[in-house]
C-alpha cells in the first residue's frame, strides 16, 4: 500500500465525474465487488446498501449536486470534502419550497492495492440545515498566524478527545482544544466561531439527553486530523422538524481538524447527522 494507490484512486473517481456520471455514481465505479460501507445511521454493509439510500436522496433532492473543495490524501486514506445543493421535492412536503446551499460533507475512504475503495464512510447530509437552520454563509476569514502542527501534535488532540464518552463530555473536550480564535465549518455551511458548535450540540442534546459517543482511531495527514466517531441515544426531544419518537438511534460523525504546534484547534469541519437514525433505522435491531 502506498500514497500513489490513494492518489490514483482519487484520479480515478475524478476522471469518471468528468466523463460524465455525478460524484455519488463515480465513487461507485471505483469502489472493490466487496467493499464495507459504514452508513451514517450506525450500519455496516456491502456497498448496495450505500446505493439504496442514495436512490432514497435523489427521491427527496432529484437536482442534489455534490461538488470537490478538498481532498488529502494519506497513506490508504482518501478523504474529500464536499459541498451540496438542491431542492426538496414534493416527496418531501415538510420542507417544500426550502433551497439548500452548499451544505458541507465528506467521504472518507479506505484505499486497497489496487487503487479501488475498500472500506468508506460517506457523511453526506442535505438534511442538515432542517435540523440546523442556517443563520448565514459569510466569506471564510483568514486564519490567525500559527506554526502548523505535527503528527505528534494532531495525535496529542486526539487523545484528548477519546476520553469523552457522553455527549457533553464530547462536546466540552473540542472546545477545550480550540484556541480562541479557531474558525468553524458547520454541517449546514455556517461558517464561525464554536458558538457554532455549542448551538449544534445542544439541539442535539436536547433530543438526546442519554447520548453517548464512542470514537474510530482518528489518523493524520501533515498538520490534520481526522476523526470519526458513532452518537447513541434514545430521542426524546425535538429534533429540528423532527418530533420526539422514543427511538434509539445511532449516527455517524466525523471532525477535520486543523492543529497547531501547540496542541491546540485553528481551524474545524465538523459533519453530523443526527437525523439519519431517524430517517433511515437501522435493519440490524
Amino acid at each position: 500500500m502506498s500514497i500513489a494507490h490513494v492518489r490514483t484512486a482519487f484520479e480515478r473517481w475524478h476522471a469518471a465525474a468528468s466523463a460524465g456520471l455525478d460524484l455519488i455514481d463515480a465513487v461507485t465505479s471505483i469502489t472493490a465487488p466487496d467493499c464495507v460501507v459504514h452508513l451514517q445511521n450506525g450500519e455496516s454493509g456491502p456497498r448496495e446498501n450505500a446505493q439504496a439510500q442514495s436512490i432514497q436522496a435523489r427521491a427527496l433532492y432529484p437536482d442534489l449536486s455534490l461538488e470537490i473543495e478538498h481532498v488529502i490524501t494519506g497513506e490508504d486514506r482518501l478523504l474529500v470534502q464536499l459541498t451540496m445543493s438542491g431542492t426538496p421535492s414534493l416527496v418531501f412536503r415538510i420542507a417544500r419550497g426550502r433551497r439548500l446551499f452548499l451544505a458541507n460533507g465528506a467521504v472518507i475512504a479506505r484505499i486497497n492495492d489496487r487503487a479501488e475503495i475498500a472500506e468508506m464512510w460517506p457523511y453526506i447530509n442535505p438534511g442538515a440545515m432542517l435540523v440546523f437552520p442556517p443563520r448565514s454563509h459569510p466569506p471564510v476569514p483568514p486564519l490567525a498566524d500559527s506554526v502548523p502542527g505535527t503528527e505528534e501534535n494532531a495525535n496529542a488532540v486526539a487523545r484528548q478527545w477519546m476520553r469523552a464518552t457522553t455527549g457533553p463530555e464530547f462536546l466540552e473536550r473540542i472546545l477545550a482544544s480550540a484556541l480562541p480564535e479557531c474558525i468553524v465549518h458547520a454541517t449546514n455551511s455556517d461558517v464561525g466561531s464554536t458558538t457554532l458548535v455549542e448551538e449544534h450540540f445542544r439541539i442535539i442534546q436536547s433530543a438526546f439527553a442519554d447520548l453517548t459517543v464512542s470514537f474510530e482511531p482518528g489518523f493524520v495527514v501533515g498538520d490534520r486530523l481526522i476523526m470519526q466517531f458513532t452518537f447513541d441515544g434514545t430521542q426524546r426531544g425535538w429534533l429540528g422538524i423532527a418530533p420526539p419518537s422514543g427511538s434509539r438511534v445511532q449516527s455517524t460523525g466525523a471532525i477535520v481538524a486543523r492543529v497547531t504546534n501547540n496542541e491546540r484547534v485553528q481551524e474545524m469541519w465538523v459533519y453530523l447527522a443526527p437525523g439519519m437514525g431517524l430517517i433511515f433505522p437501522r435493519r440490524d435491531r
